[in-house]
């Protein structure tokens, strides 16, 4: 049986510098930069307003 991918949909700050954010999935476990997750749920939409 193969488990989904987690979404990573419950997180918590772990840690914080000058230059990024690092979350852990309360889920999972797995330490995430917080930028990365931004980009993956965006990554879905590929389109500008000049295409309307």
């Amino acid at each position: 049986m193969t488990h989904p991918a987690c979404q990573h949909k419950r997180t918590r700050l772990v840690a914080k510098d000058k230059d990024a954010e690092y979350v852990e999935c309360l889920d999972c476990g797995e330490i995430l930069e917080a930028g990365e997750m931004e980009k993956k749920e965006s990554a879905g939409f590929d389109e500008s307003l000049s295409d309307a």
